[in-house]
């Protein structure tokens, strides 16, 4: 499935303000699923997860129409649910997209206890209720709450040159969208990745409690995608696409 960009740092990502109601139906297949699953990994976590309903372009920017719903029904959605269902899960969340100094893009494996063990992907995750304010989600509150818990870093650790910027959204071929947010970091890689490293020593916590199993820096351009396809391990699509469209950022 393709991978495609939309740049607009006017996006606005609107939250409707009921949860999603399912079917009596798929309530009870999805209840089911995830009694199954939380049997087998009692760590996952039943919290809320932001669905896409529709993206739309209005003049000038794009809108997002989203409404939450759970982990329970996005894993179930995910193995169960083919692309065209009505109640597929299109997952929406921020990615913290750290770019140093020398021109890598800062991402994570994630842990064995996620539900991608060993993939790479962008630091980030899901939305919880707190990240909306007033009917829209706020993509730069979330990444950056992201950072935090995952890597331990604030922003202003990152030593930015500018603020922290939504630059736009990844859209996967079955939906799914990464909201862009960009922090231009003076560091270098070598330079995040040991502060990051420090930050997990201190926070005494084993690499097997942590979403994140370790952090990898991913050159821009053309040359990160060979290097995302050489690796071996996998990694989300969107990842390709992020680091075409953030080697043109950082010029």
């Amino acid at each position: 499935m393709s991978v495609s960009w939309i740049s607009d740092s006017g996006l606005k990502v609107l939250v409707e303000p009921a949860p999603m109601t399912l079917p009596q139906d798929i309530e009870a297949l999805v209840e089911e699923h995830w009694a199954v699953i939380a049997k087998g990994s009692p760590h996952y976590f039943r919290g809320p997860v932001l669905s896409i309903g529709s993206i739309a372009r209005s003049g000038l920017h794009w809108s997002i129409h989203t409404q939450f719903t759970d982990y329970a029904h996005y894993l179930y959605s995910r193995f169960q649910l083919p692309v065209d269902h009505p109640y597929k899960v299109r997952v929406i969340f921020a990615a913290a997209l750290v770019v140093t100094r020398d021109r890598y893009l800062i991402a994570g494996v994630m842990g064995p206890q996620t539900a991608r063990p060993g993939w790479v992907q962008s630091i980030g995750g899901s939305p919880i209720f707190e990240d909306v304010v007033d009917g829209v989600f706020d993509p730069q509150r979330s990444a950056s709450k992201e950072l935090k818990e995952e890597t331990g870093l604030v922003v202003a650790t990152l030593n930015l040159s500018r603020a922290p910027e939504v630059l736009g959204c990844t859209v996967d071929g079955n939906g799914s969208v990464a909201v862009a947010v960009g922090y231009r970091s003076t560091l270098t890689a070598g330079e995040v990745i040991k502060a990051v490293d420090e930050q997990w020593q201190q926070m005494a916590q084993s690499s097997e409690a942590r979403e994140l199993d370790k952090l990898v820096a991913i050159p821009l351009g053309w040359s990160g995608i060979k290097w995302l396809r050489t690796q071996p391990q996998r990694h989300v699509r969107y990842l390709e696409r992020l680091v075409l469209e953030l080697d043109d950022w950082r010029n």
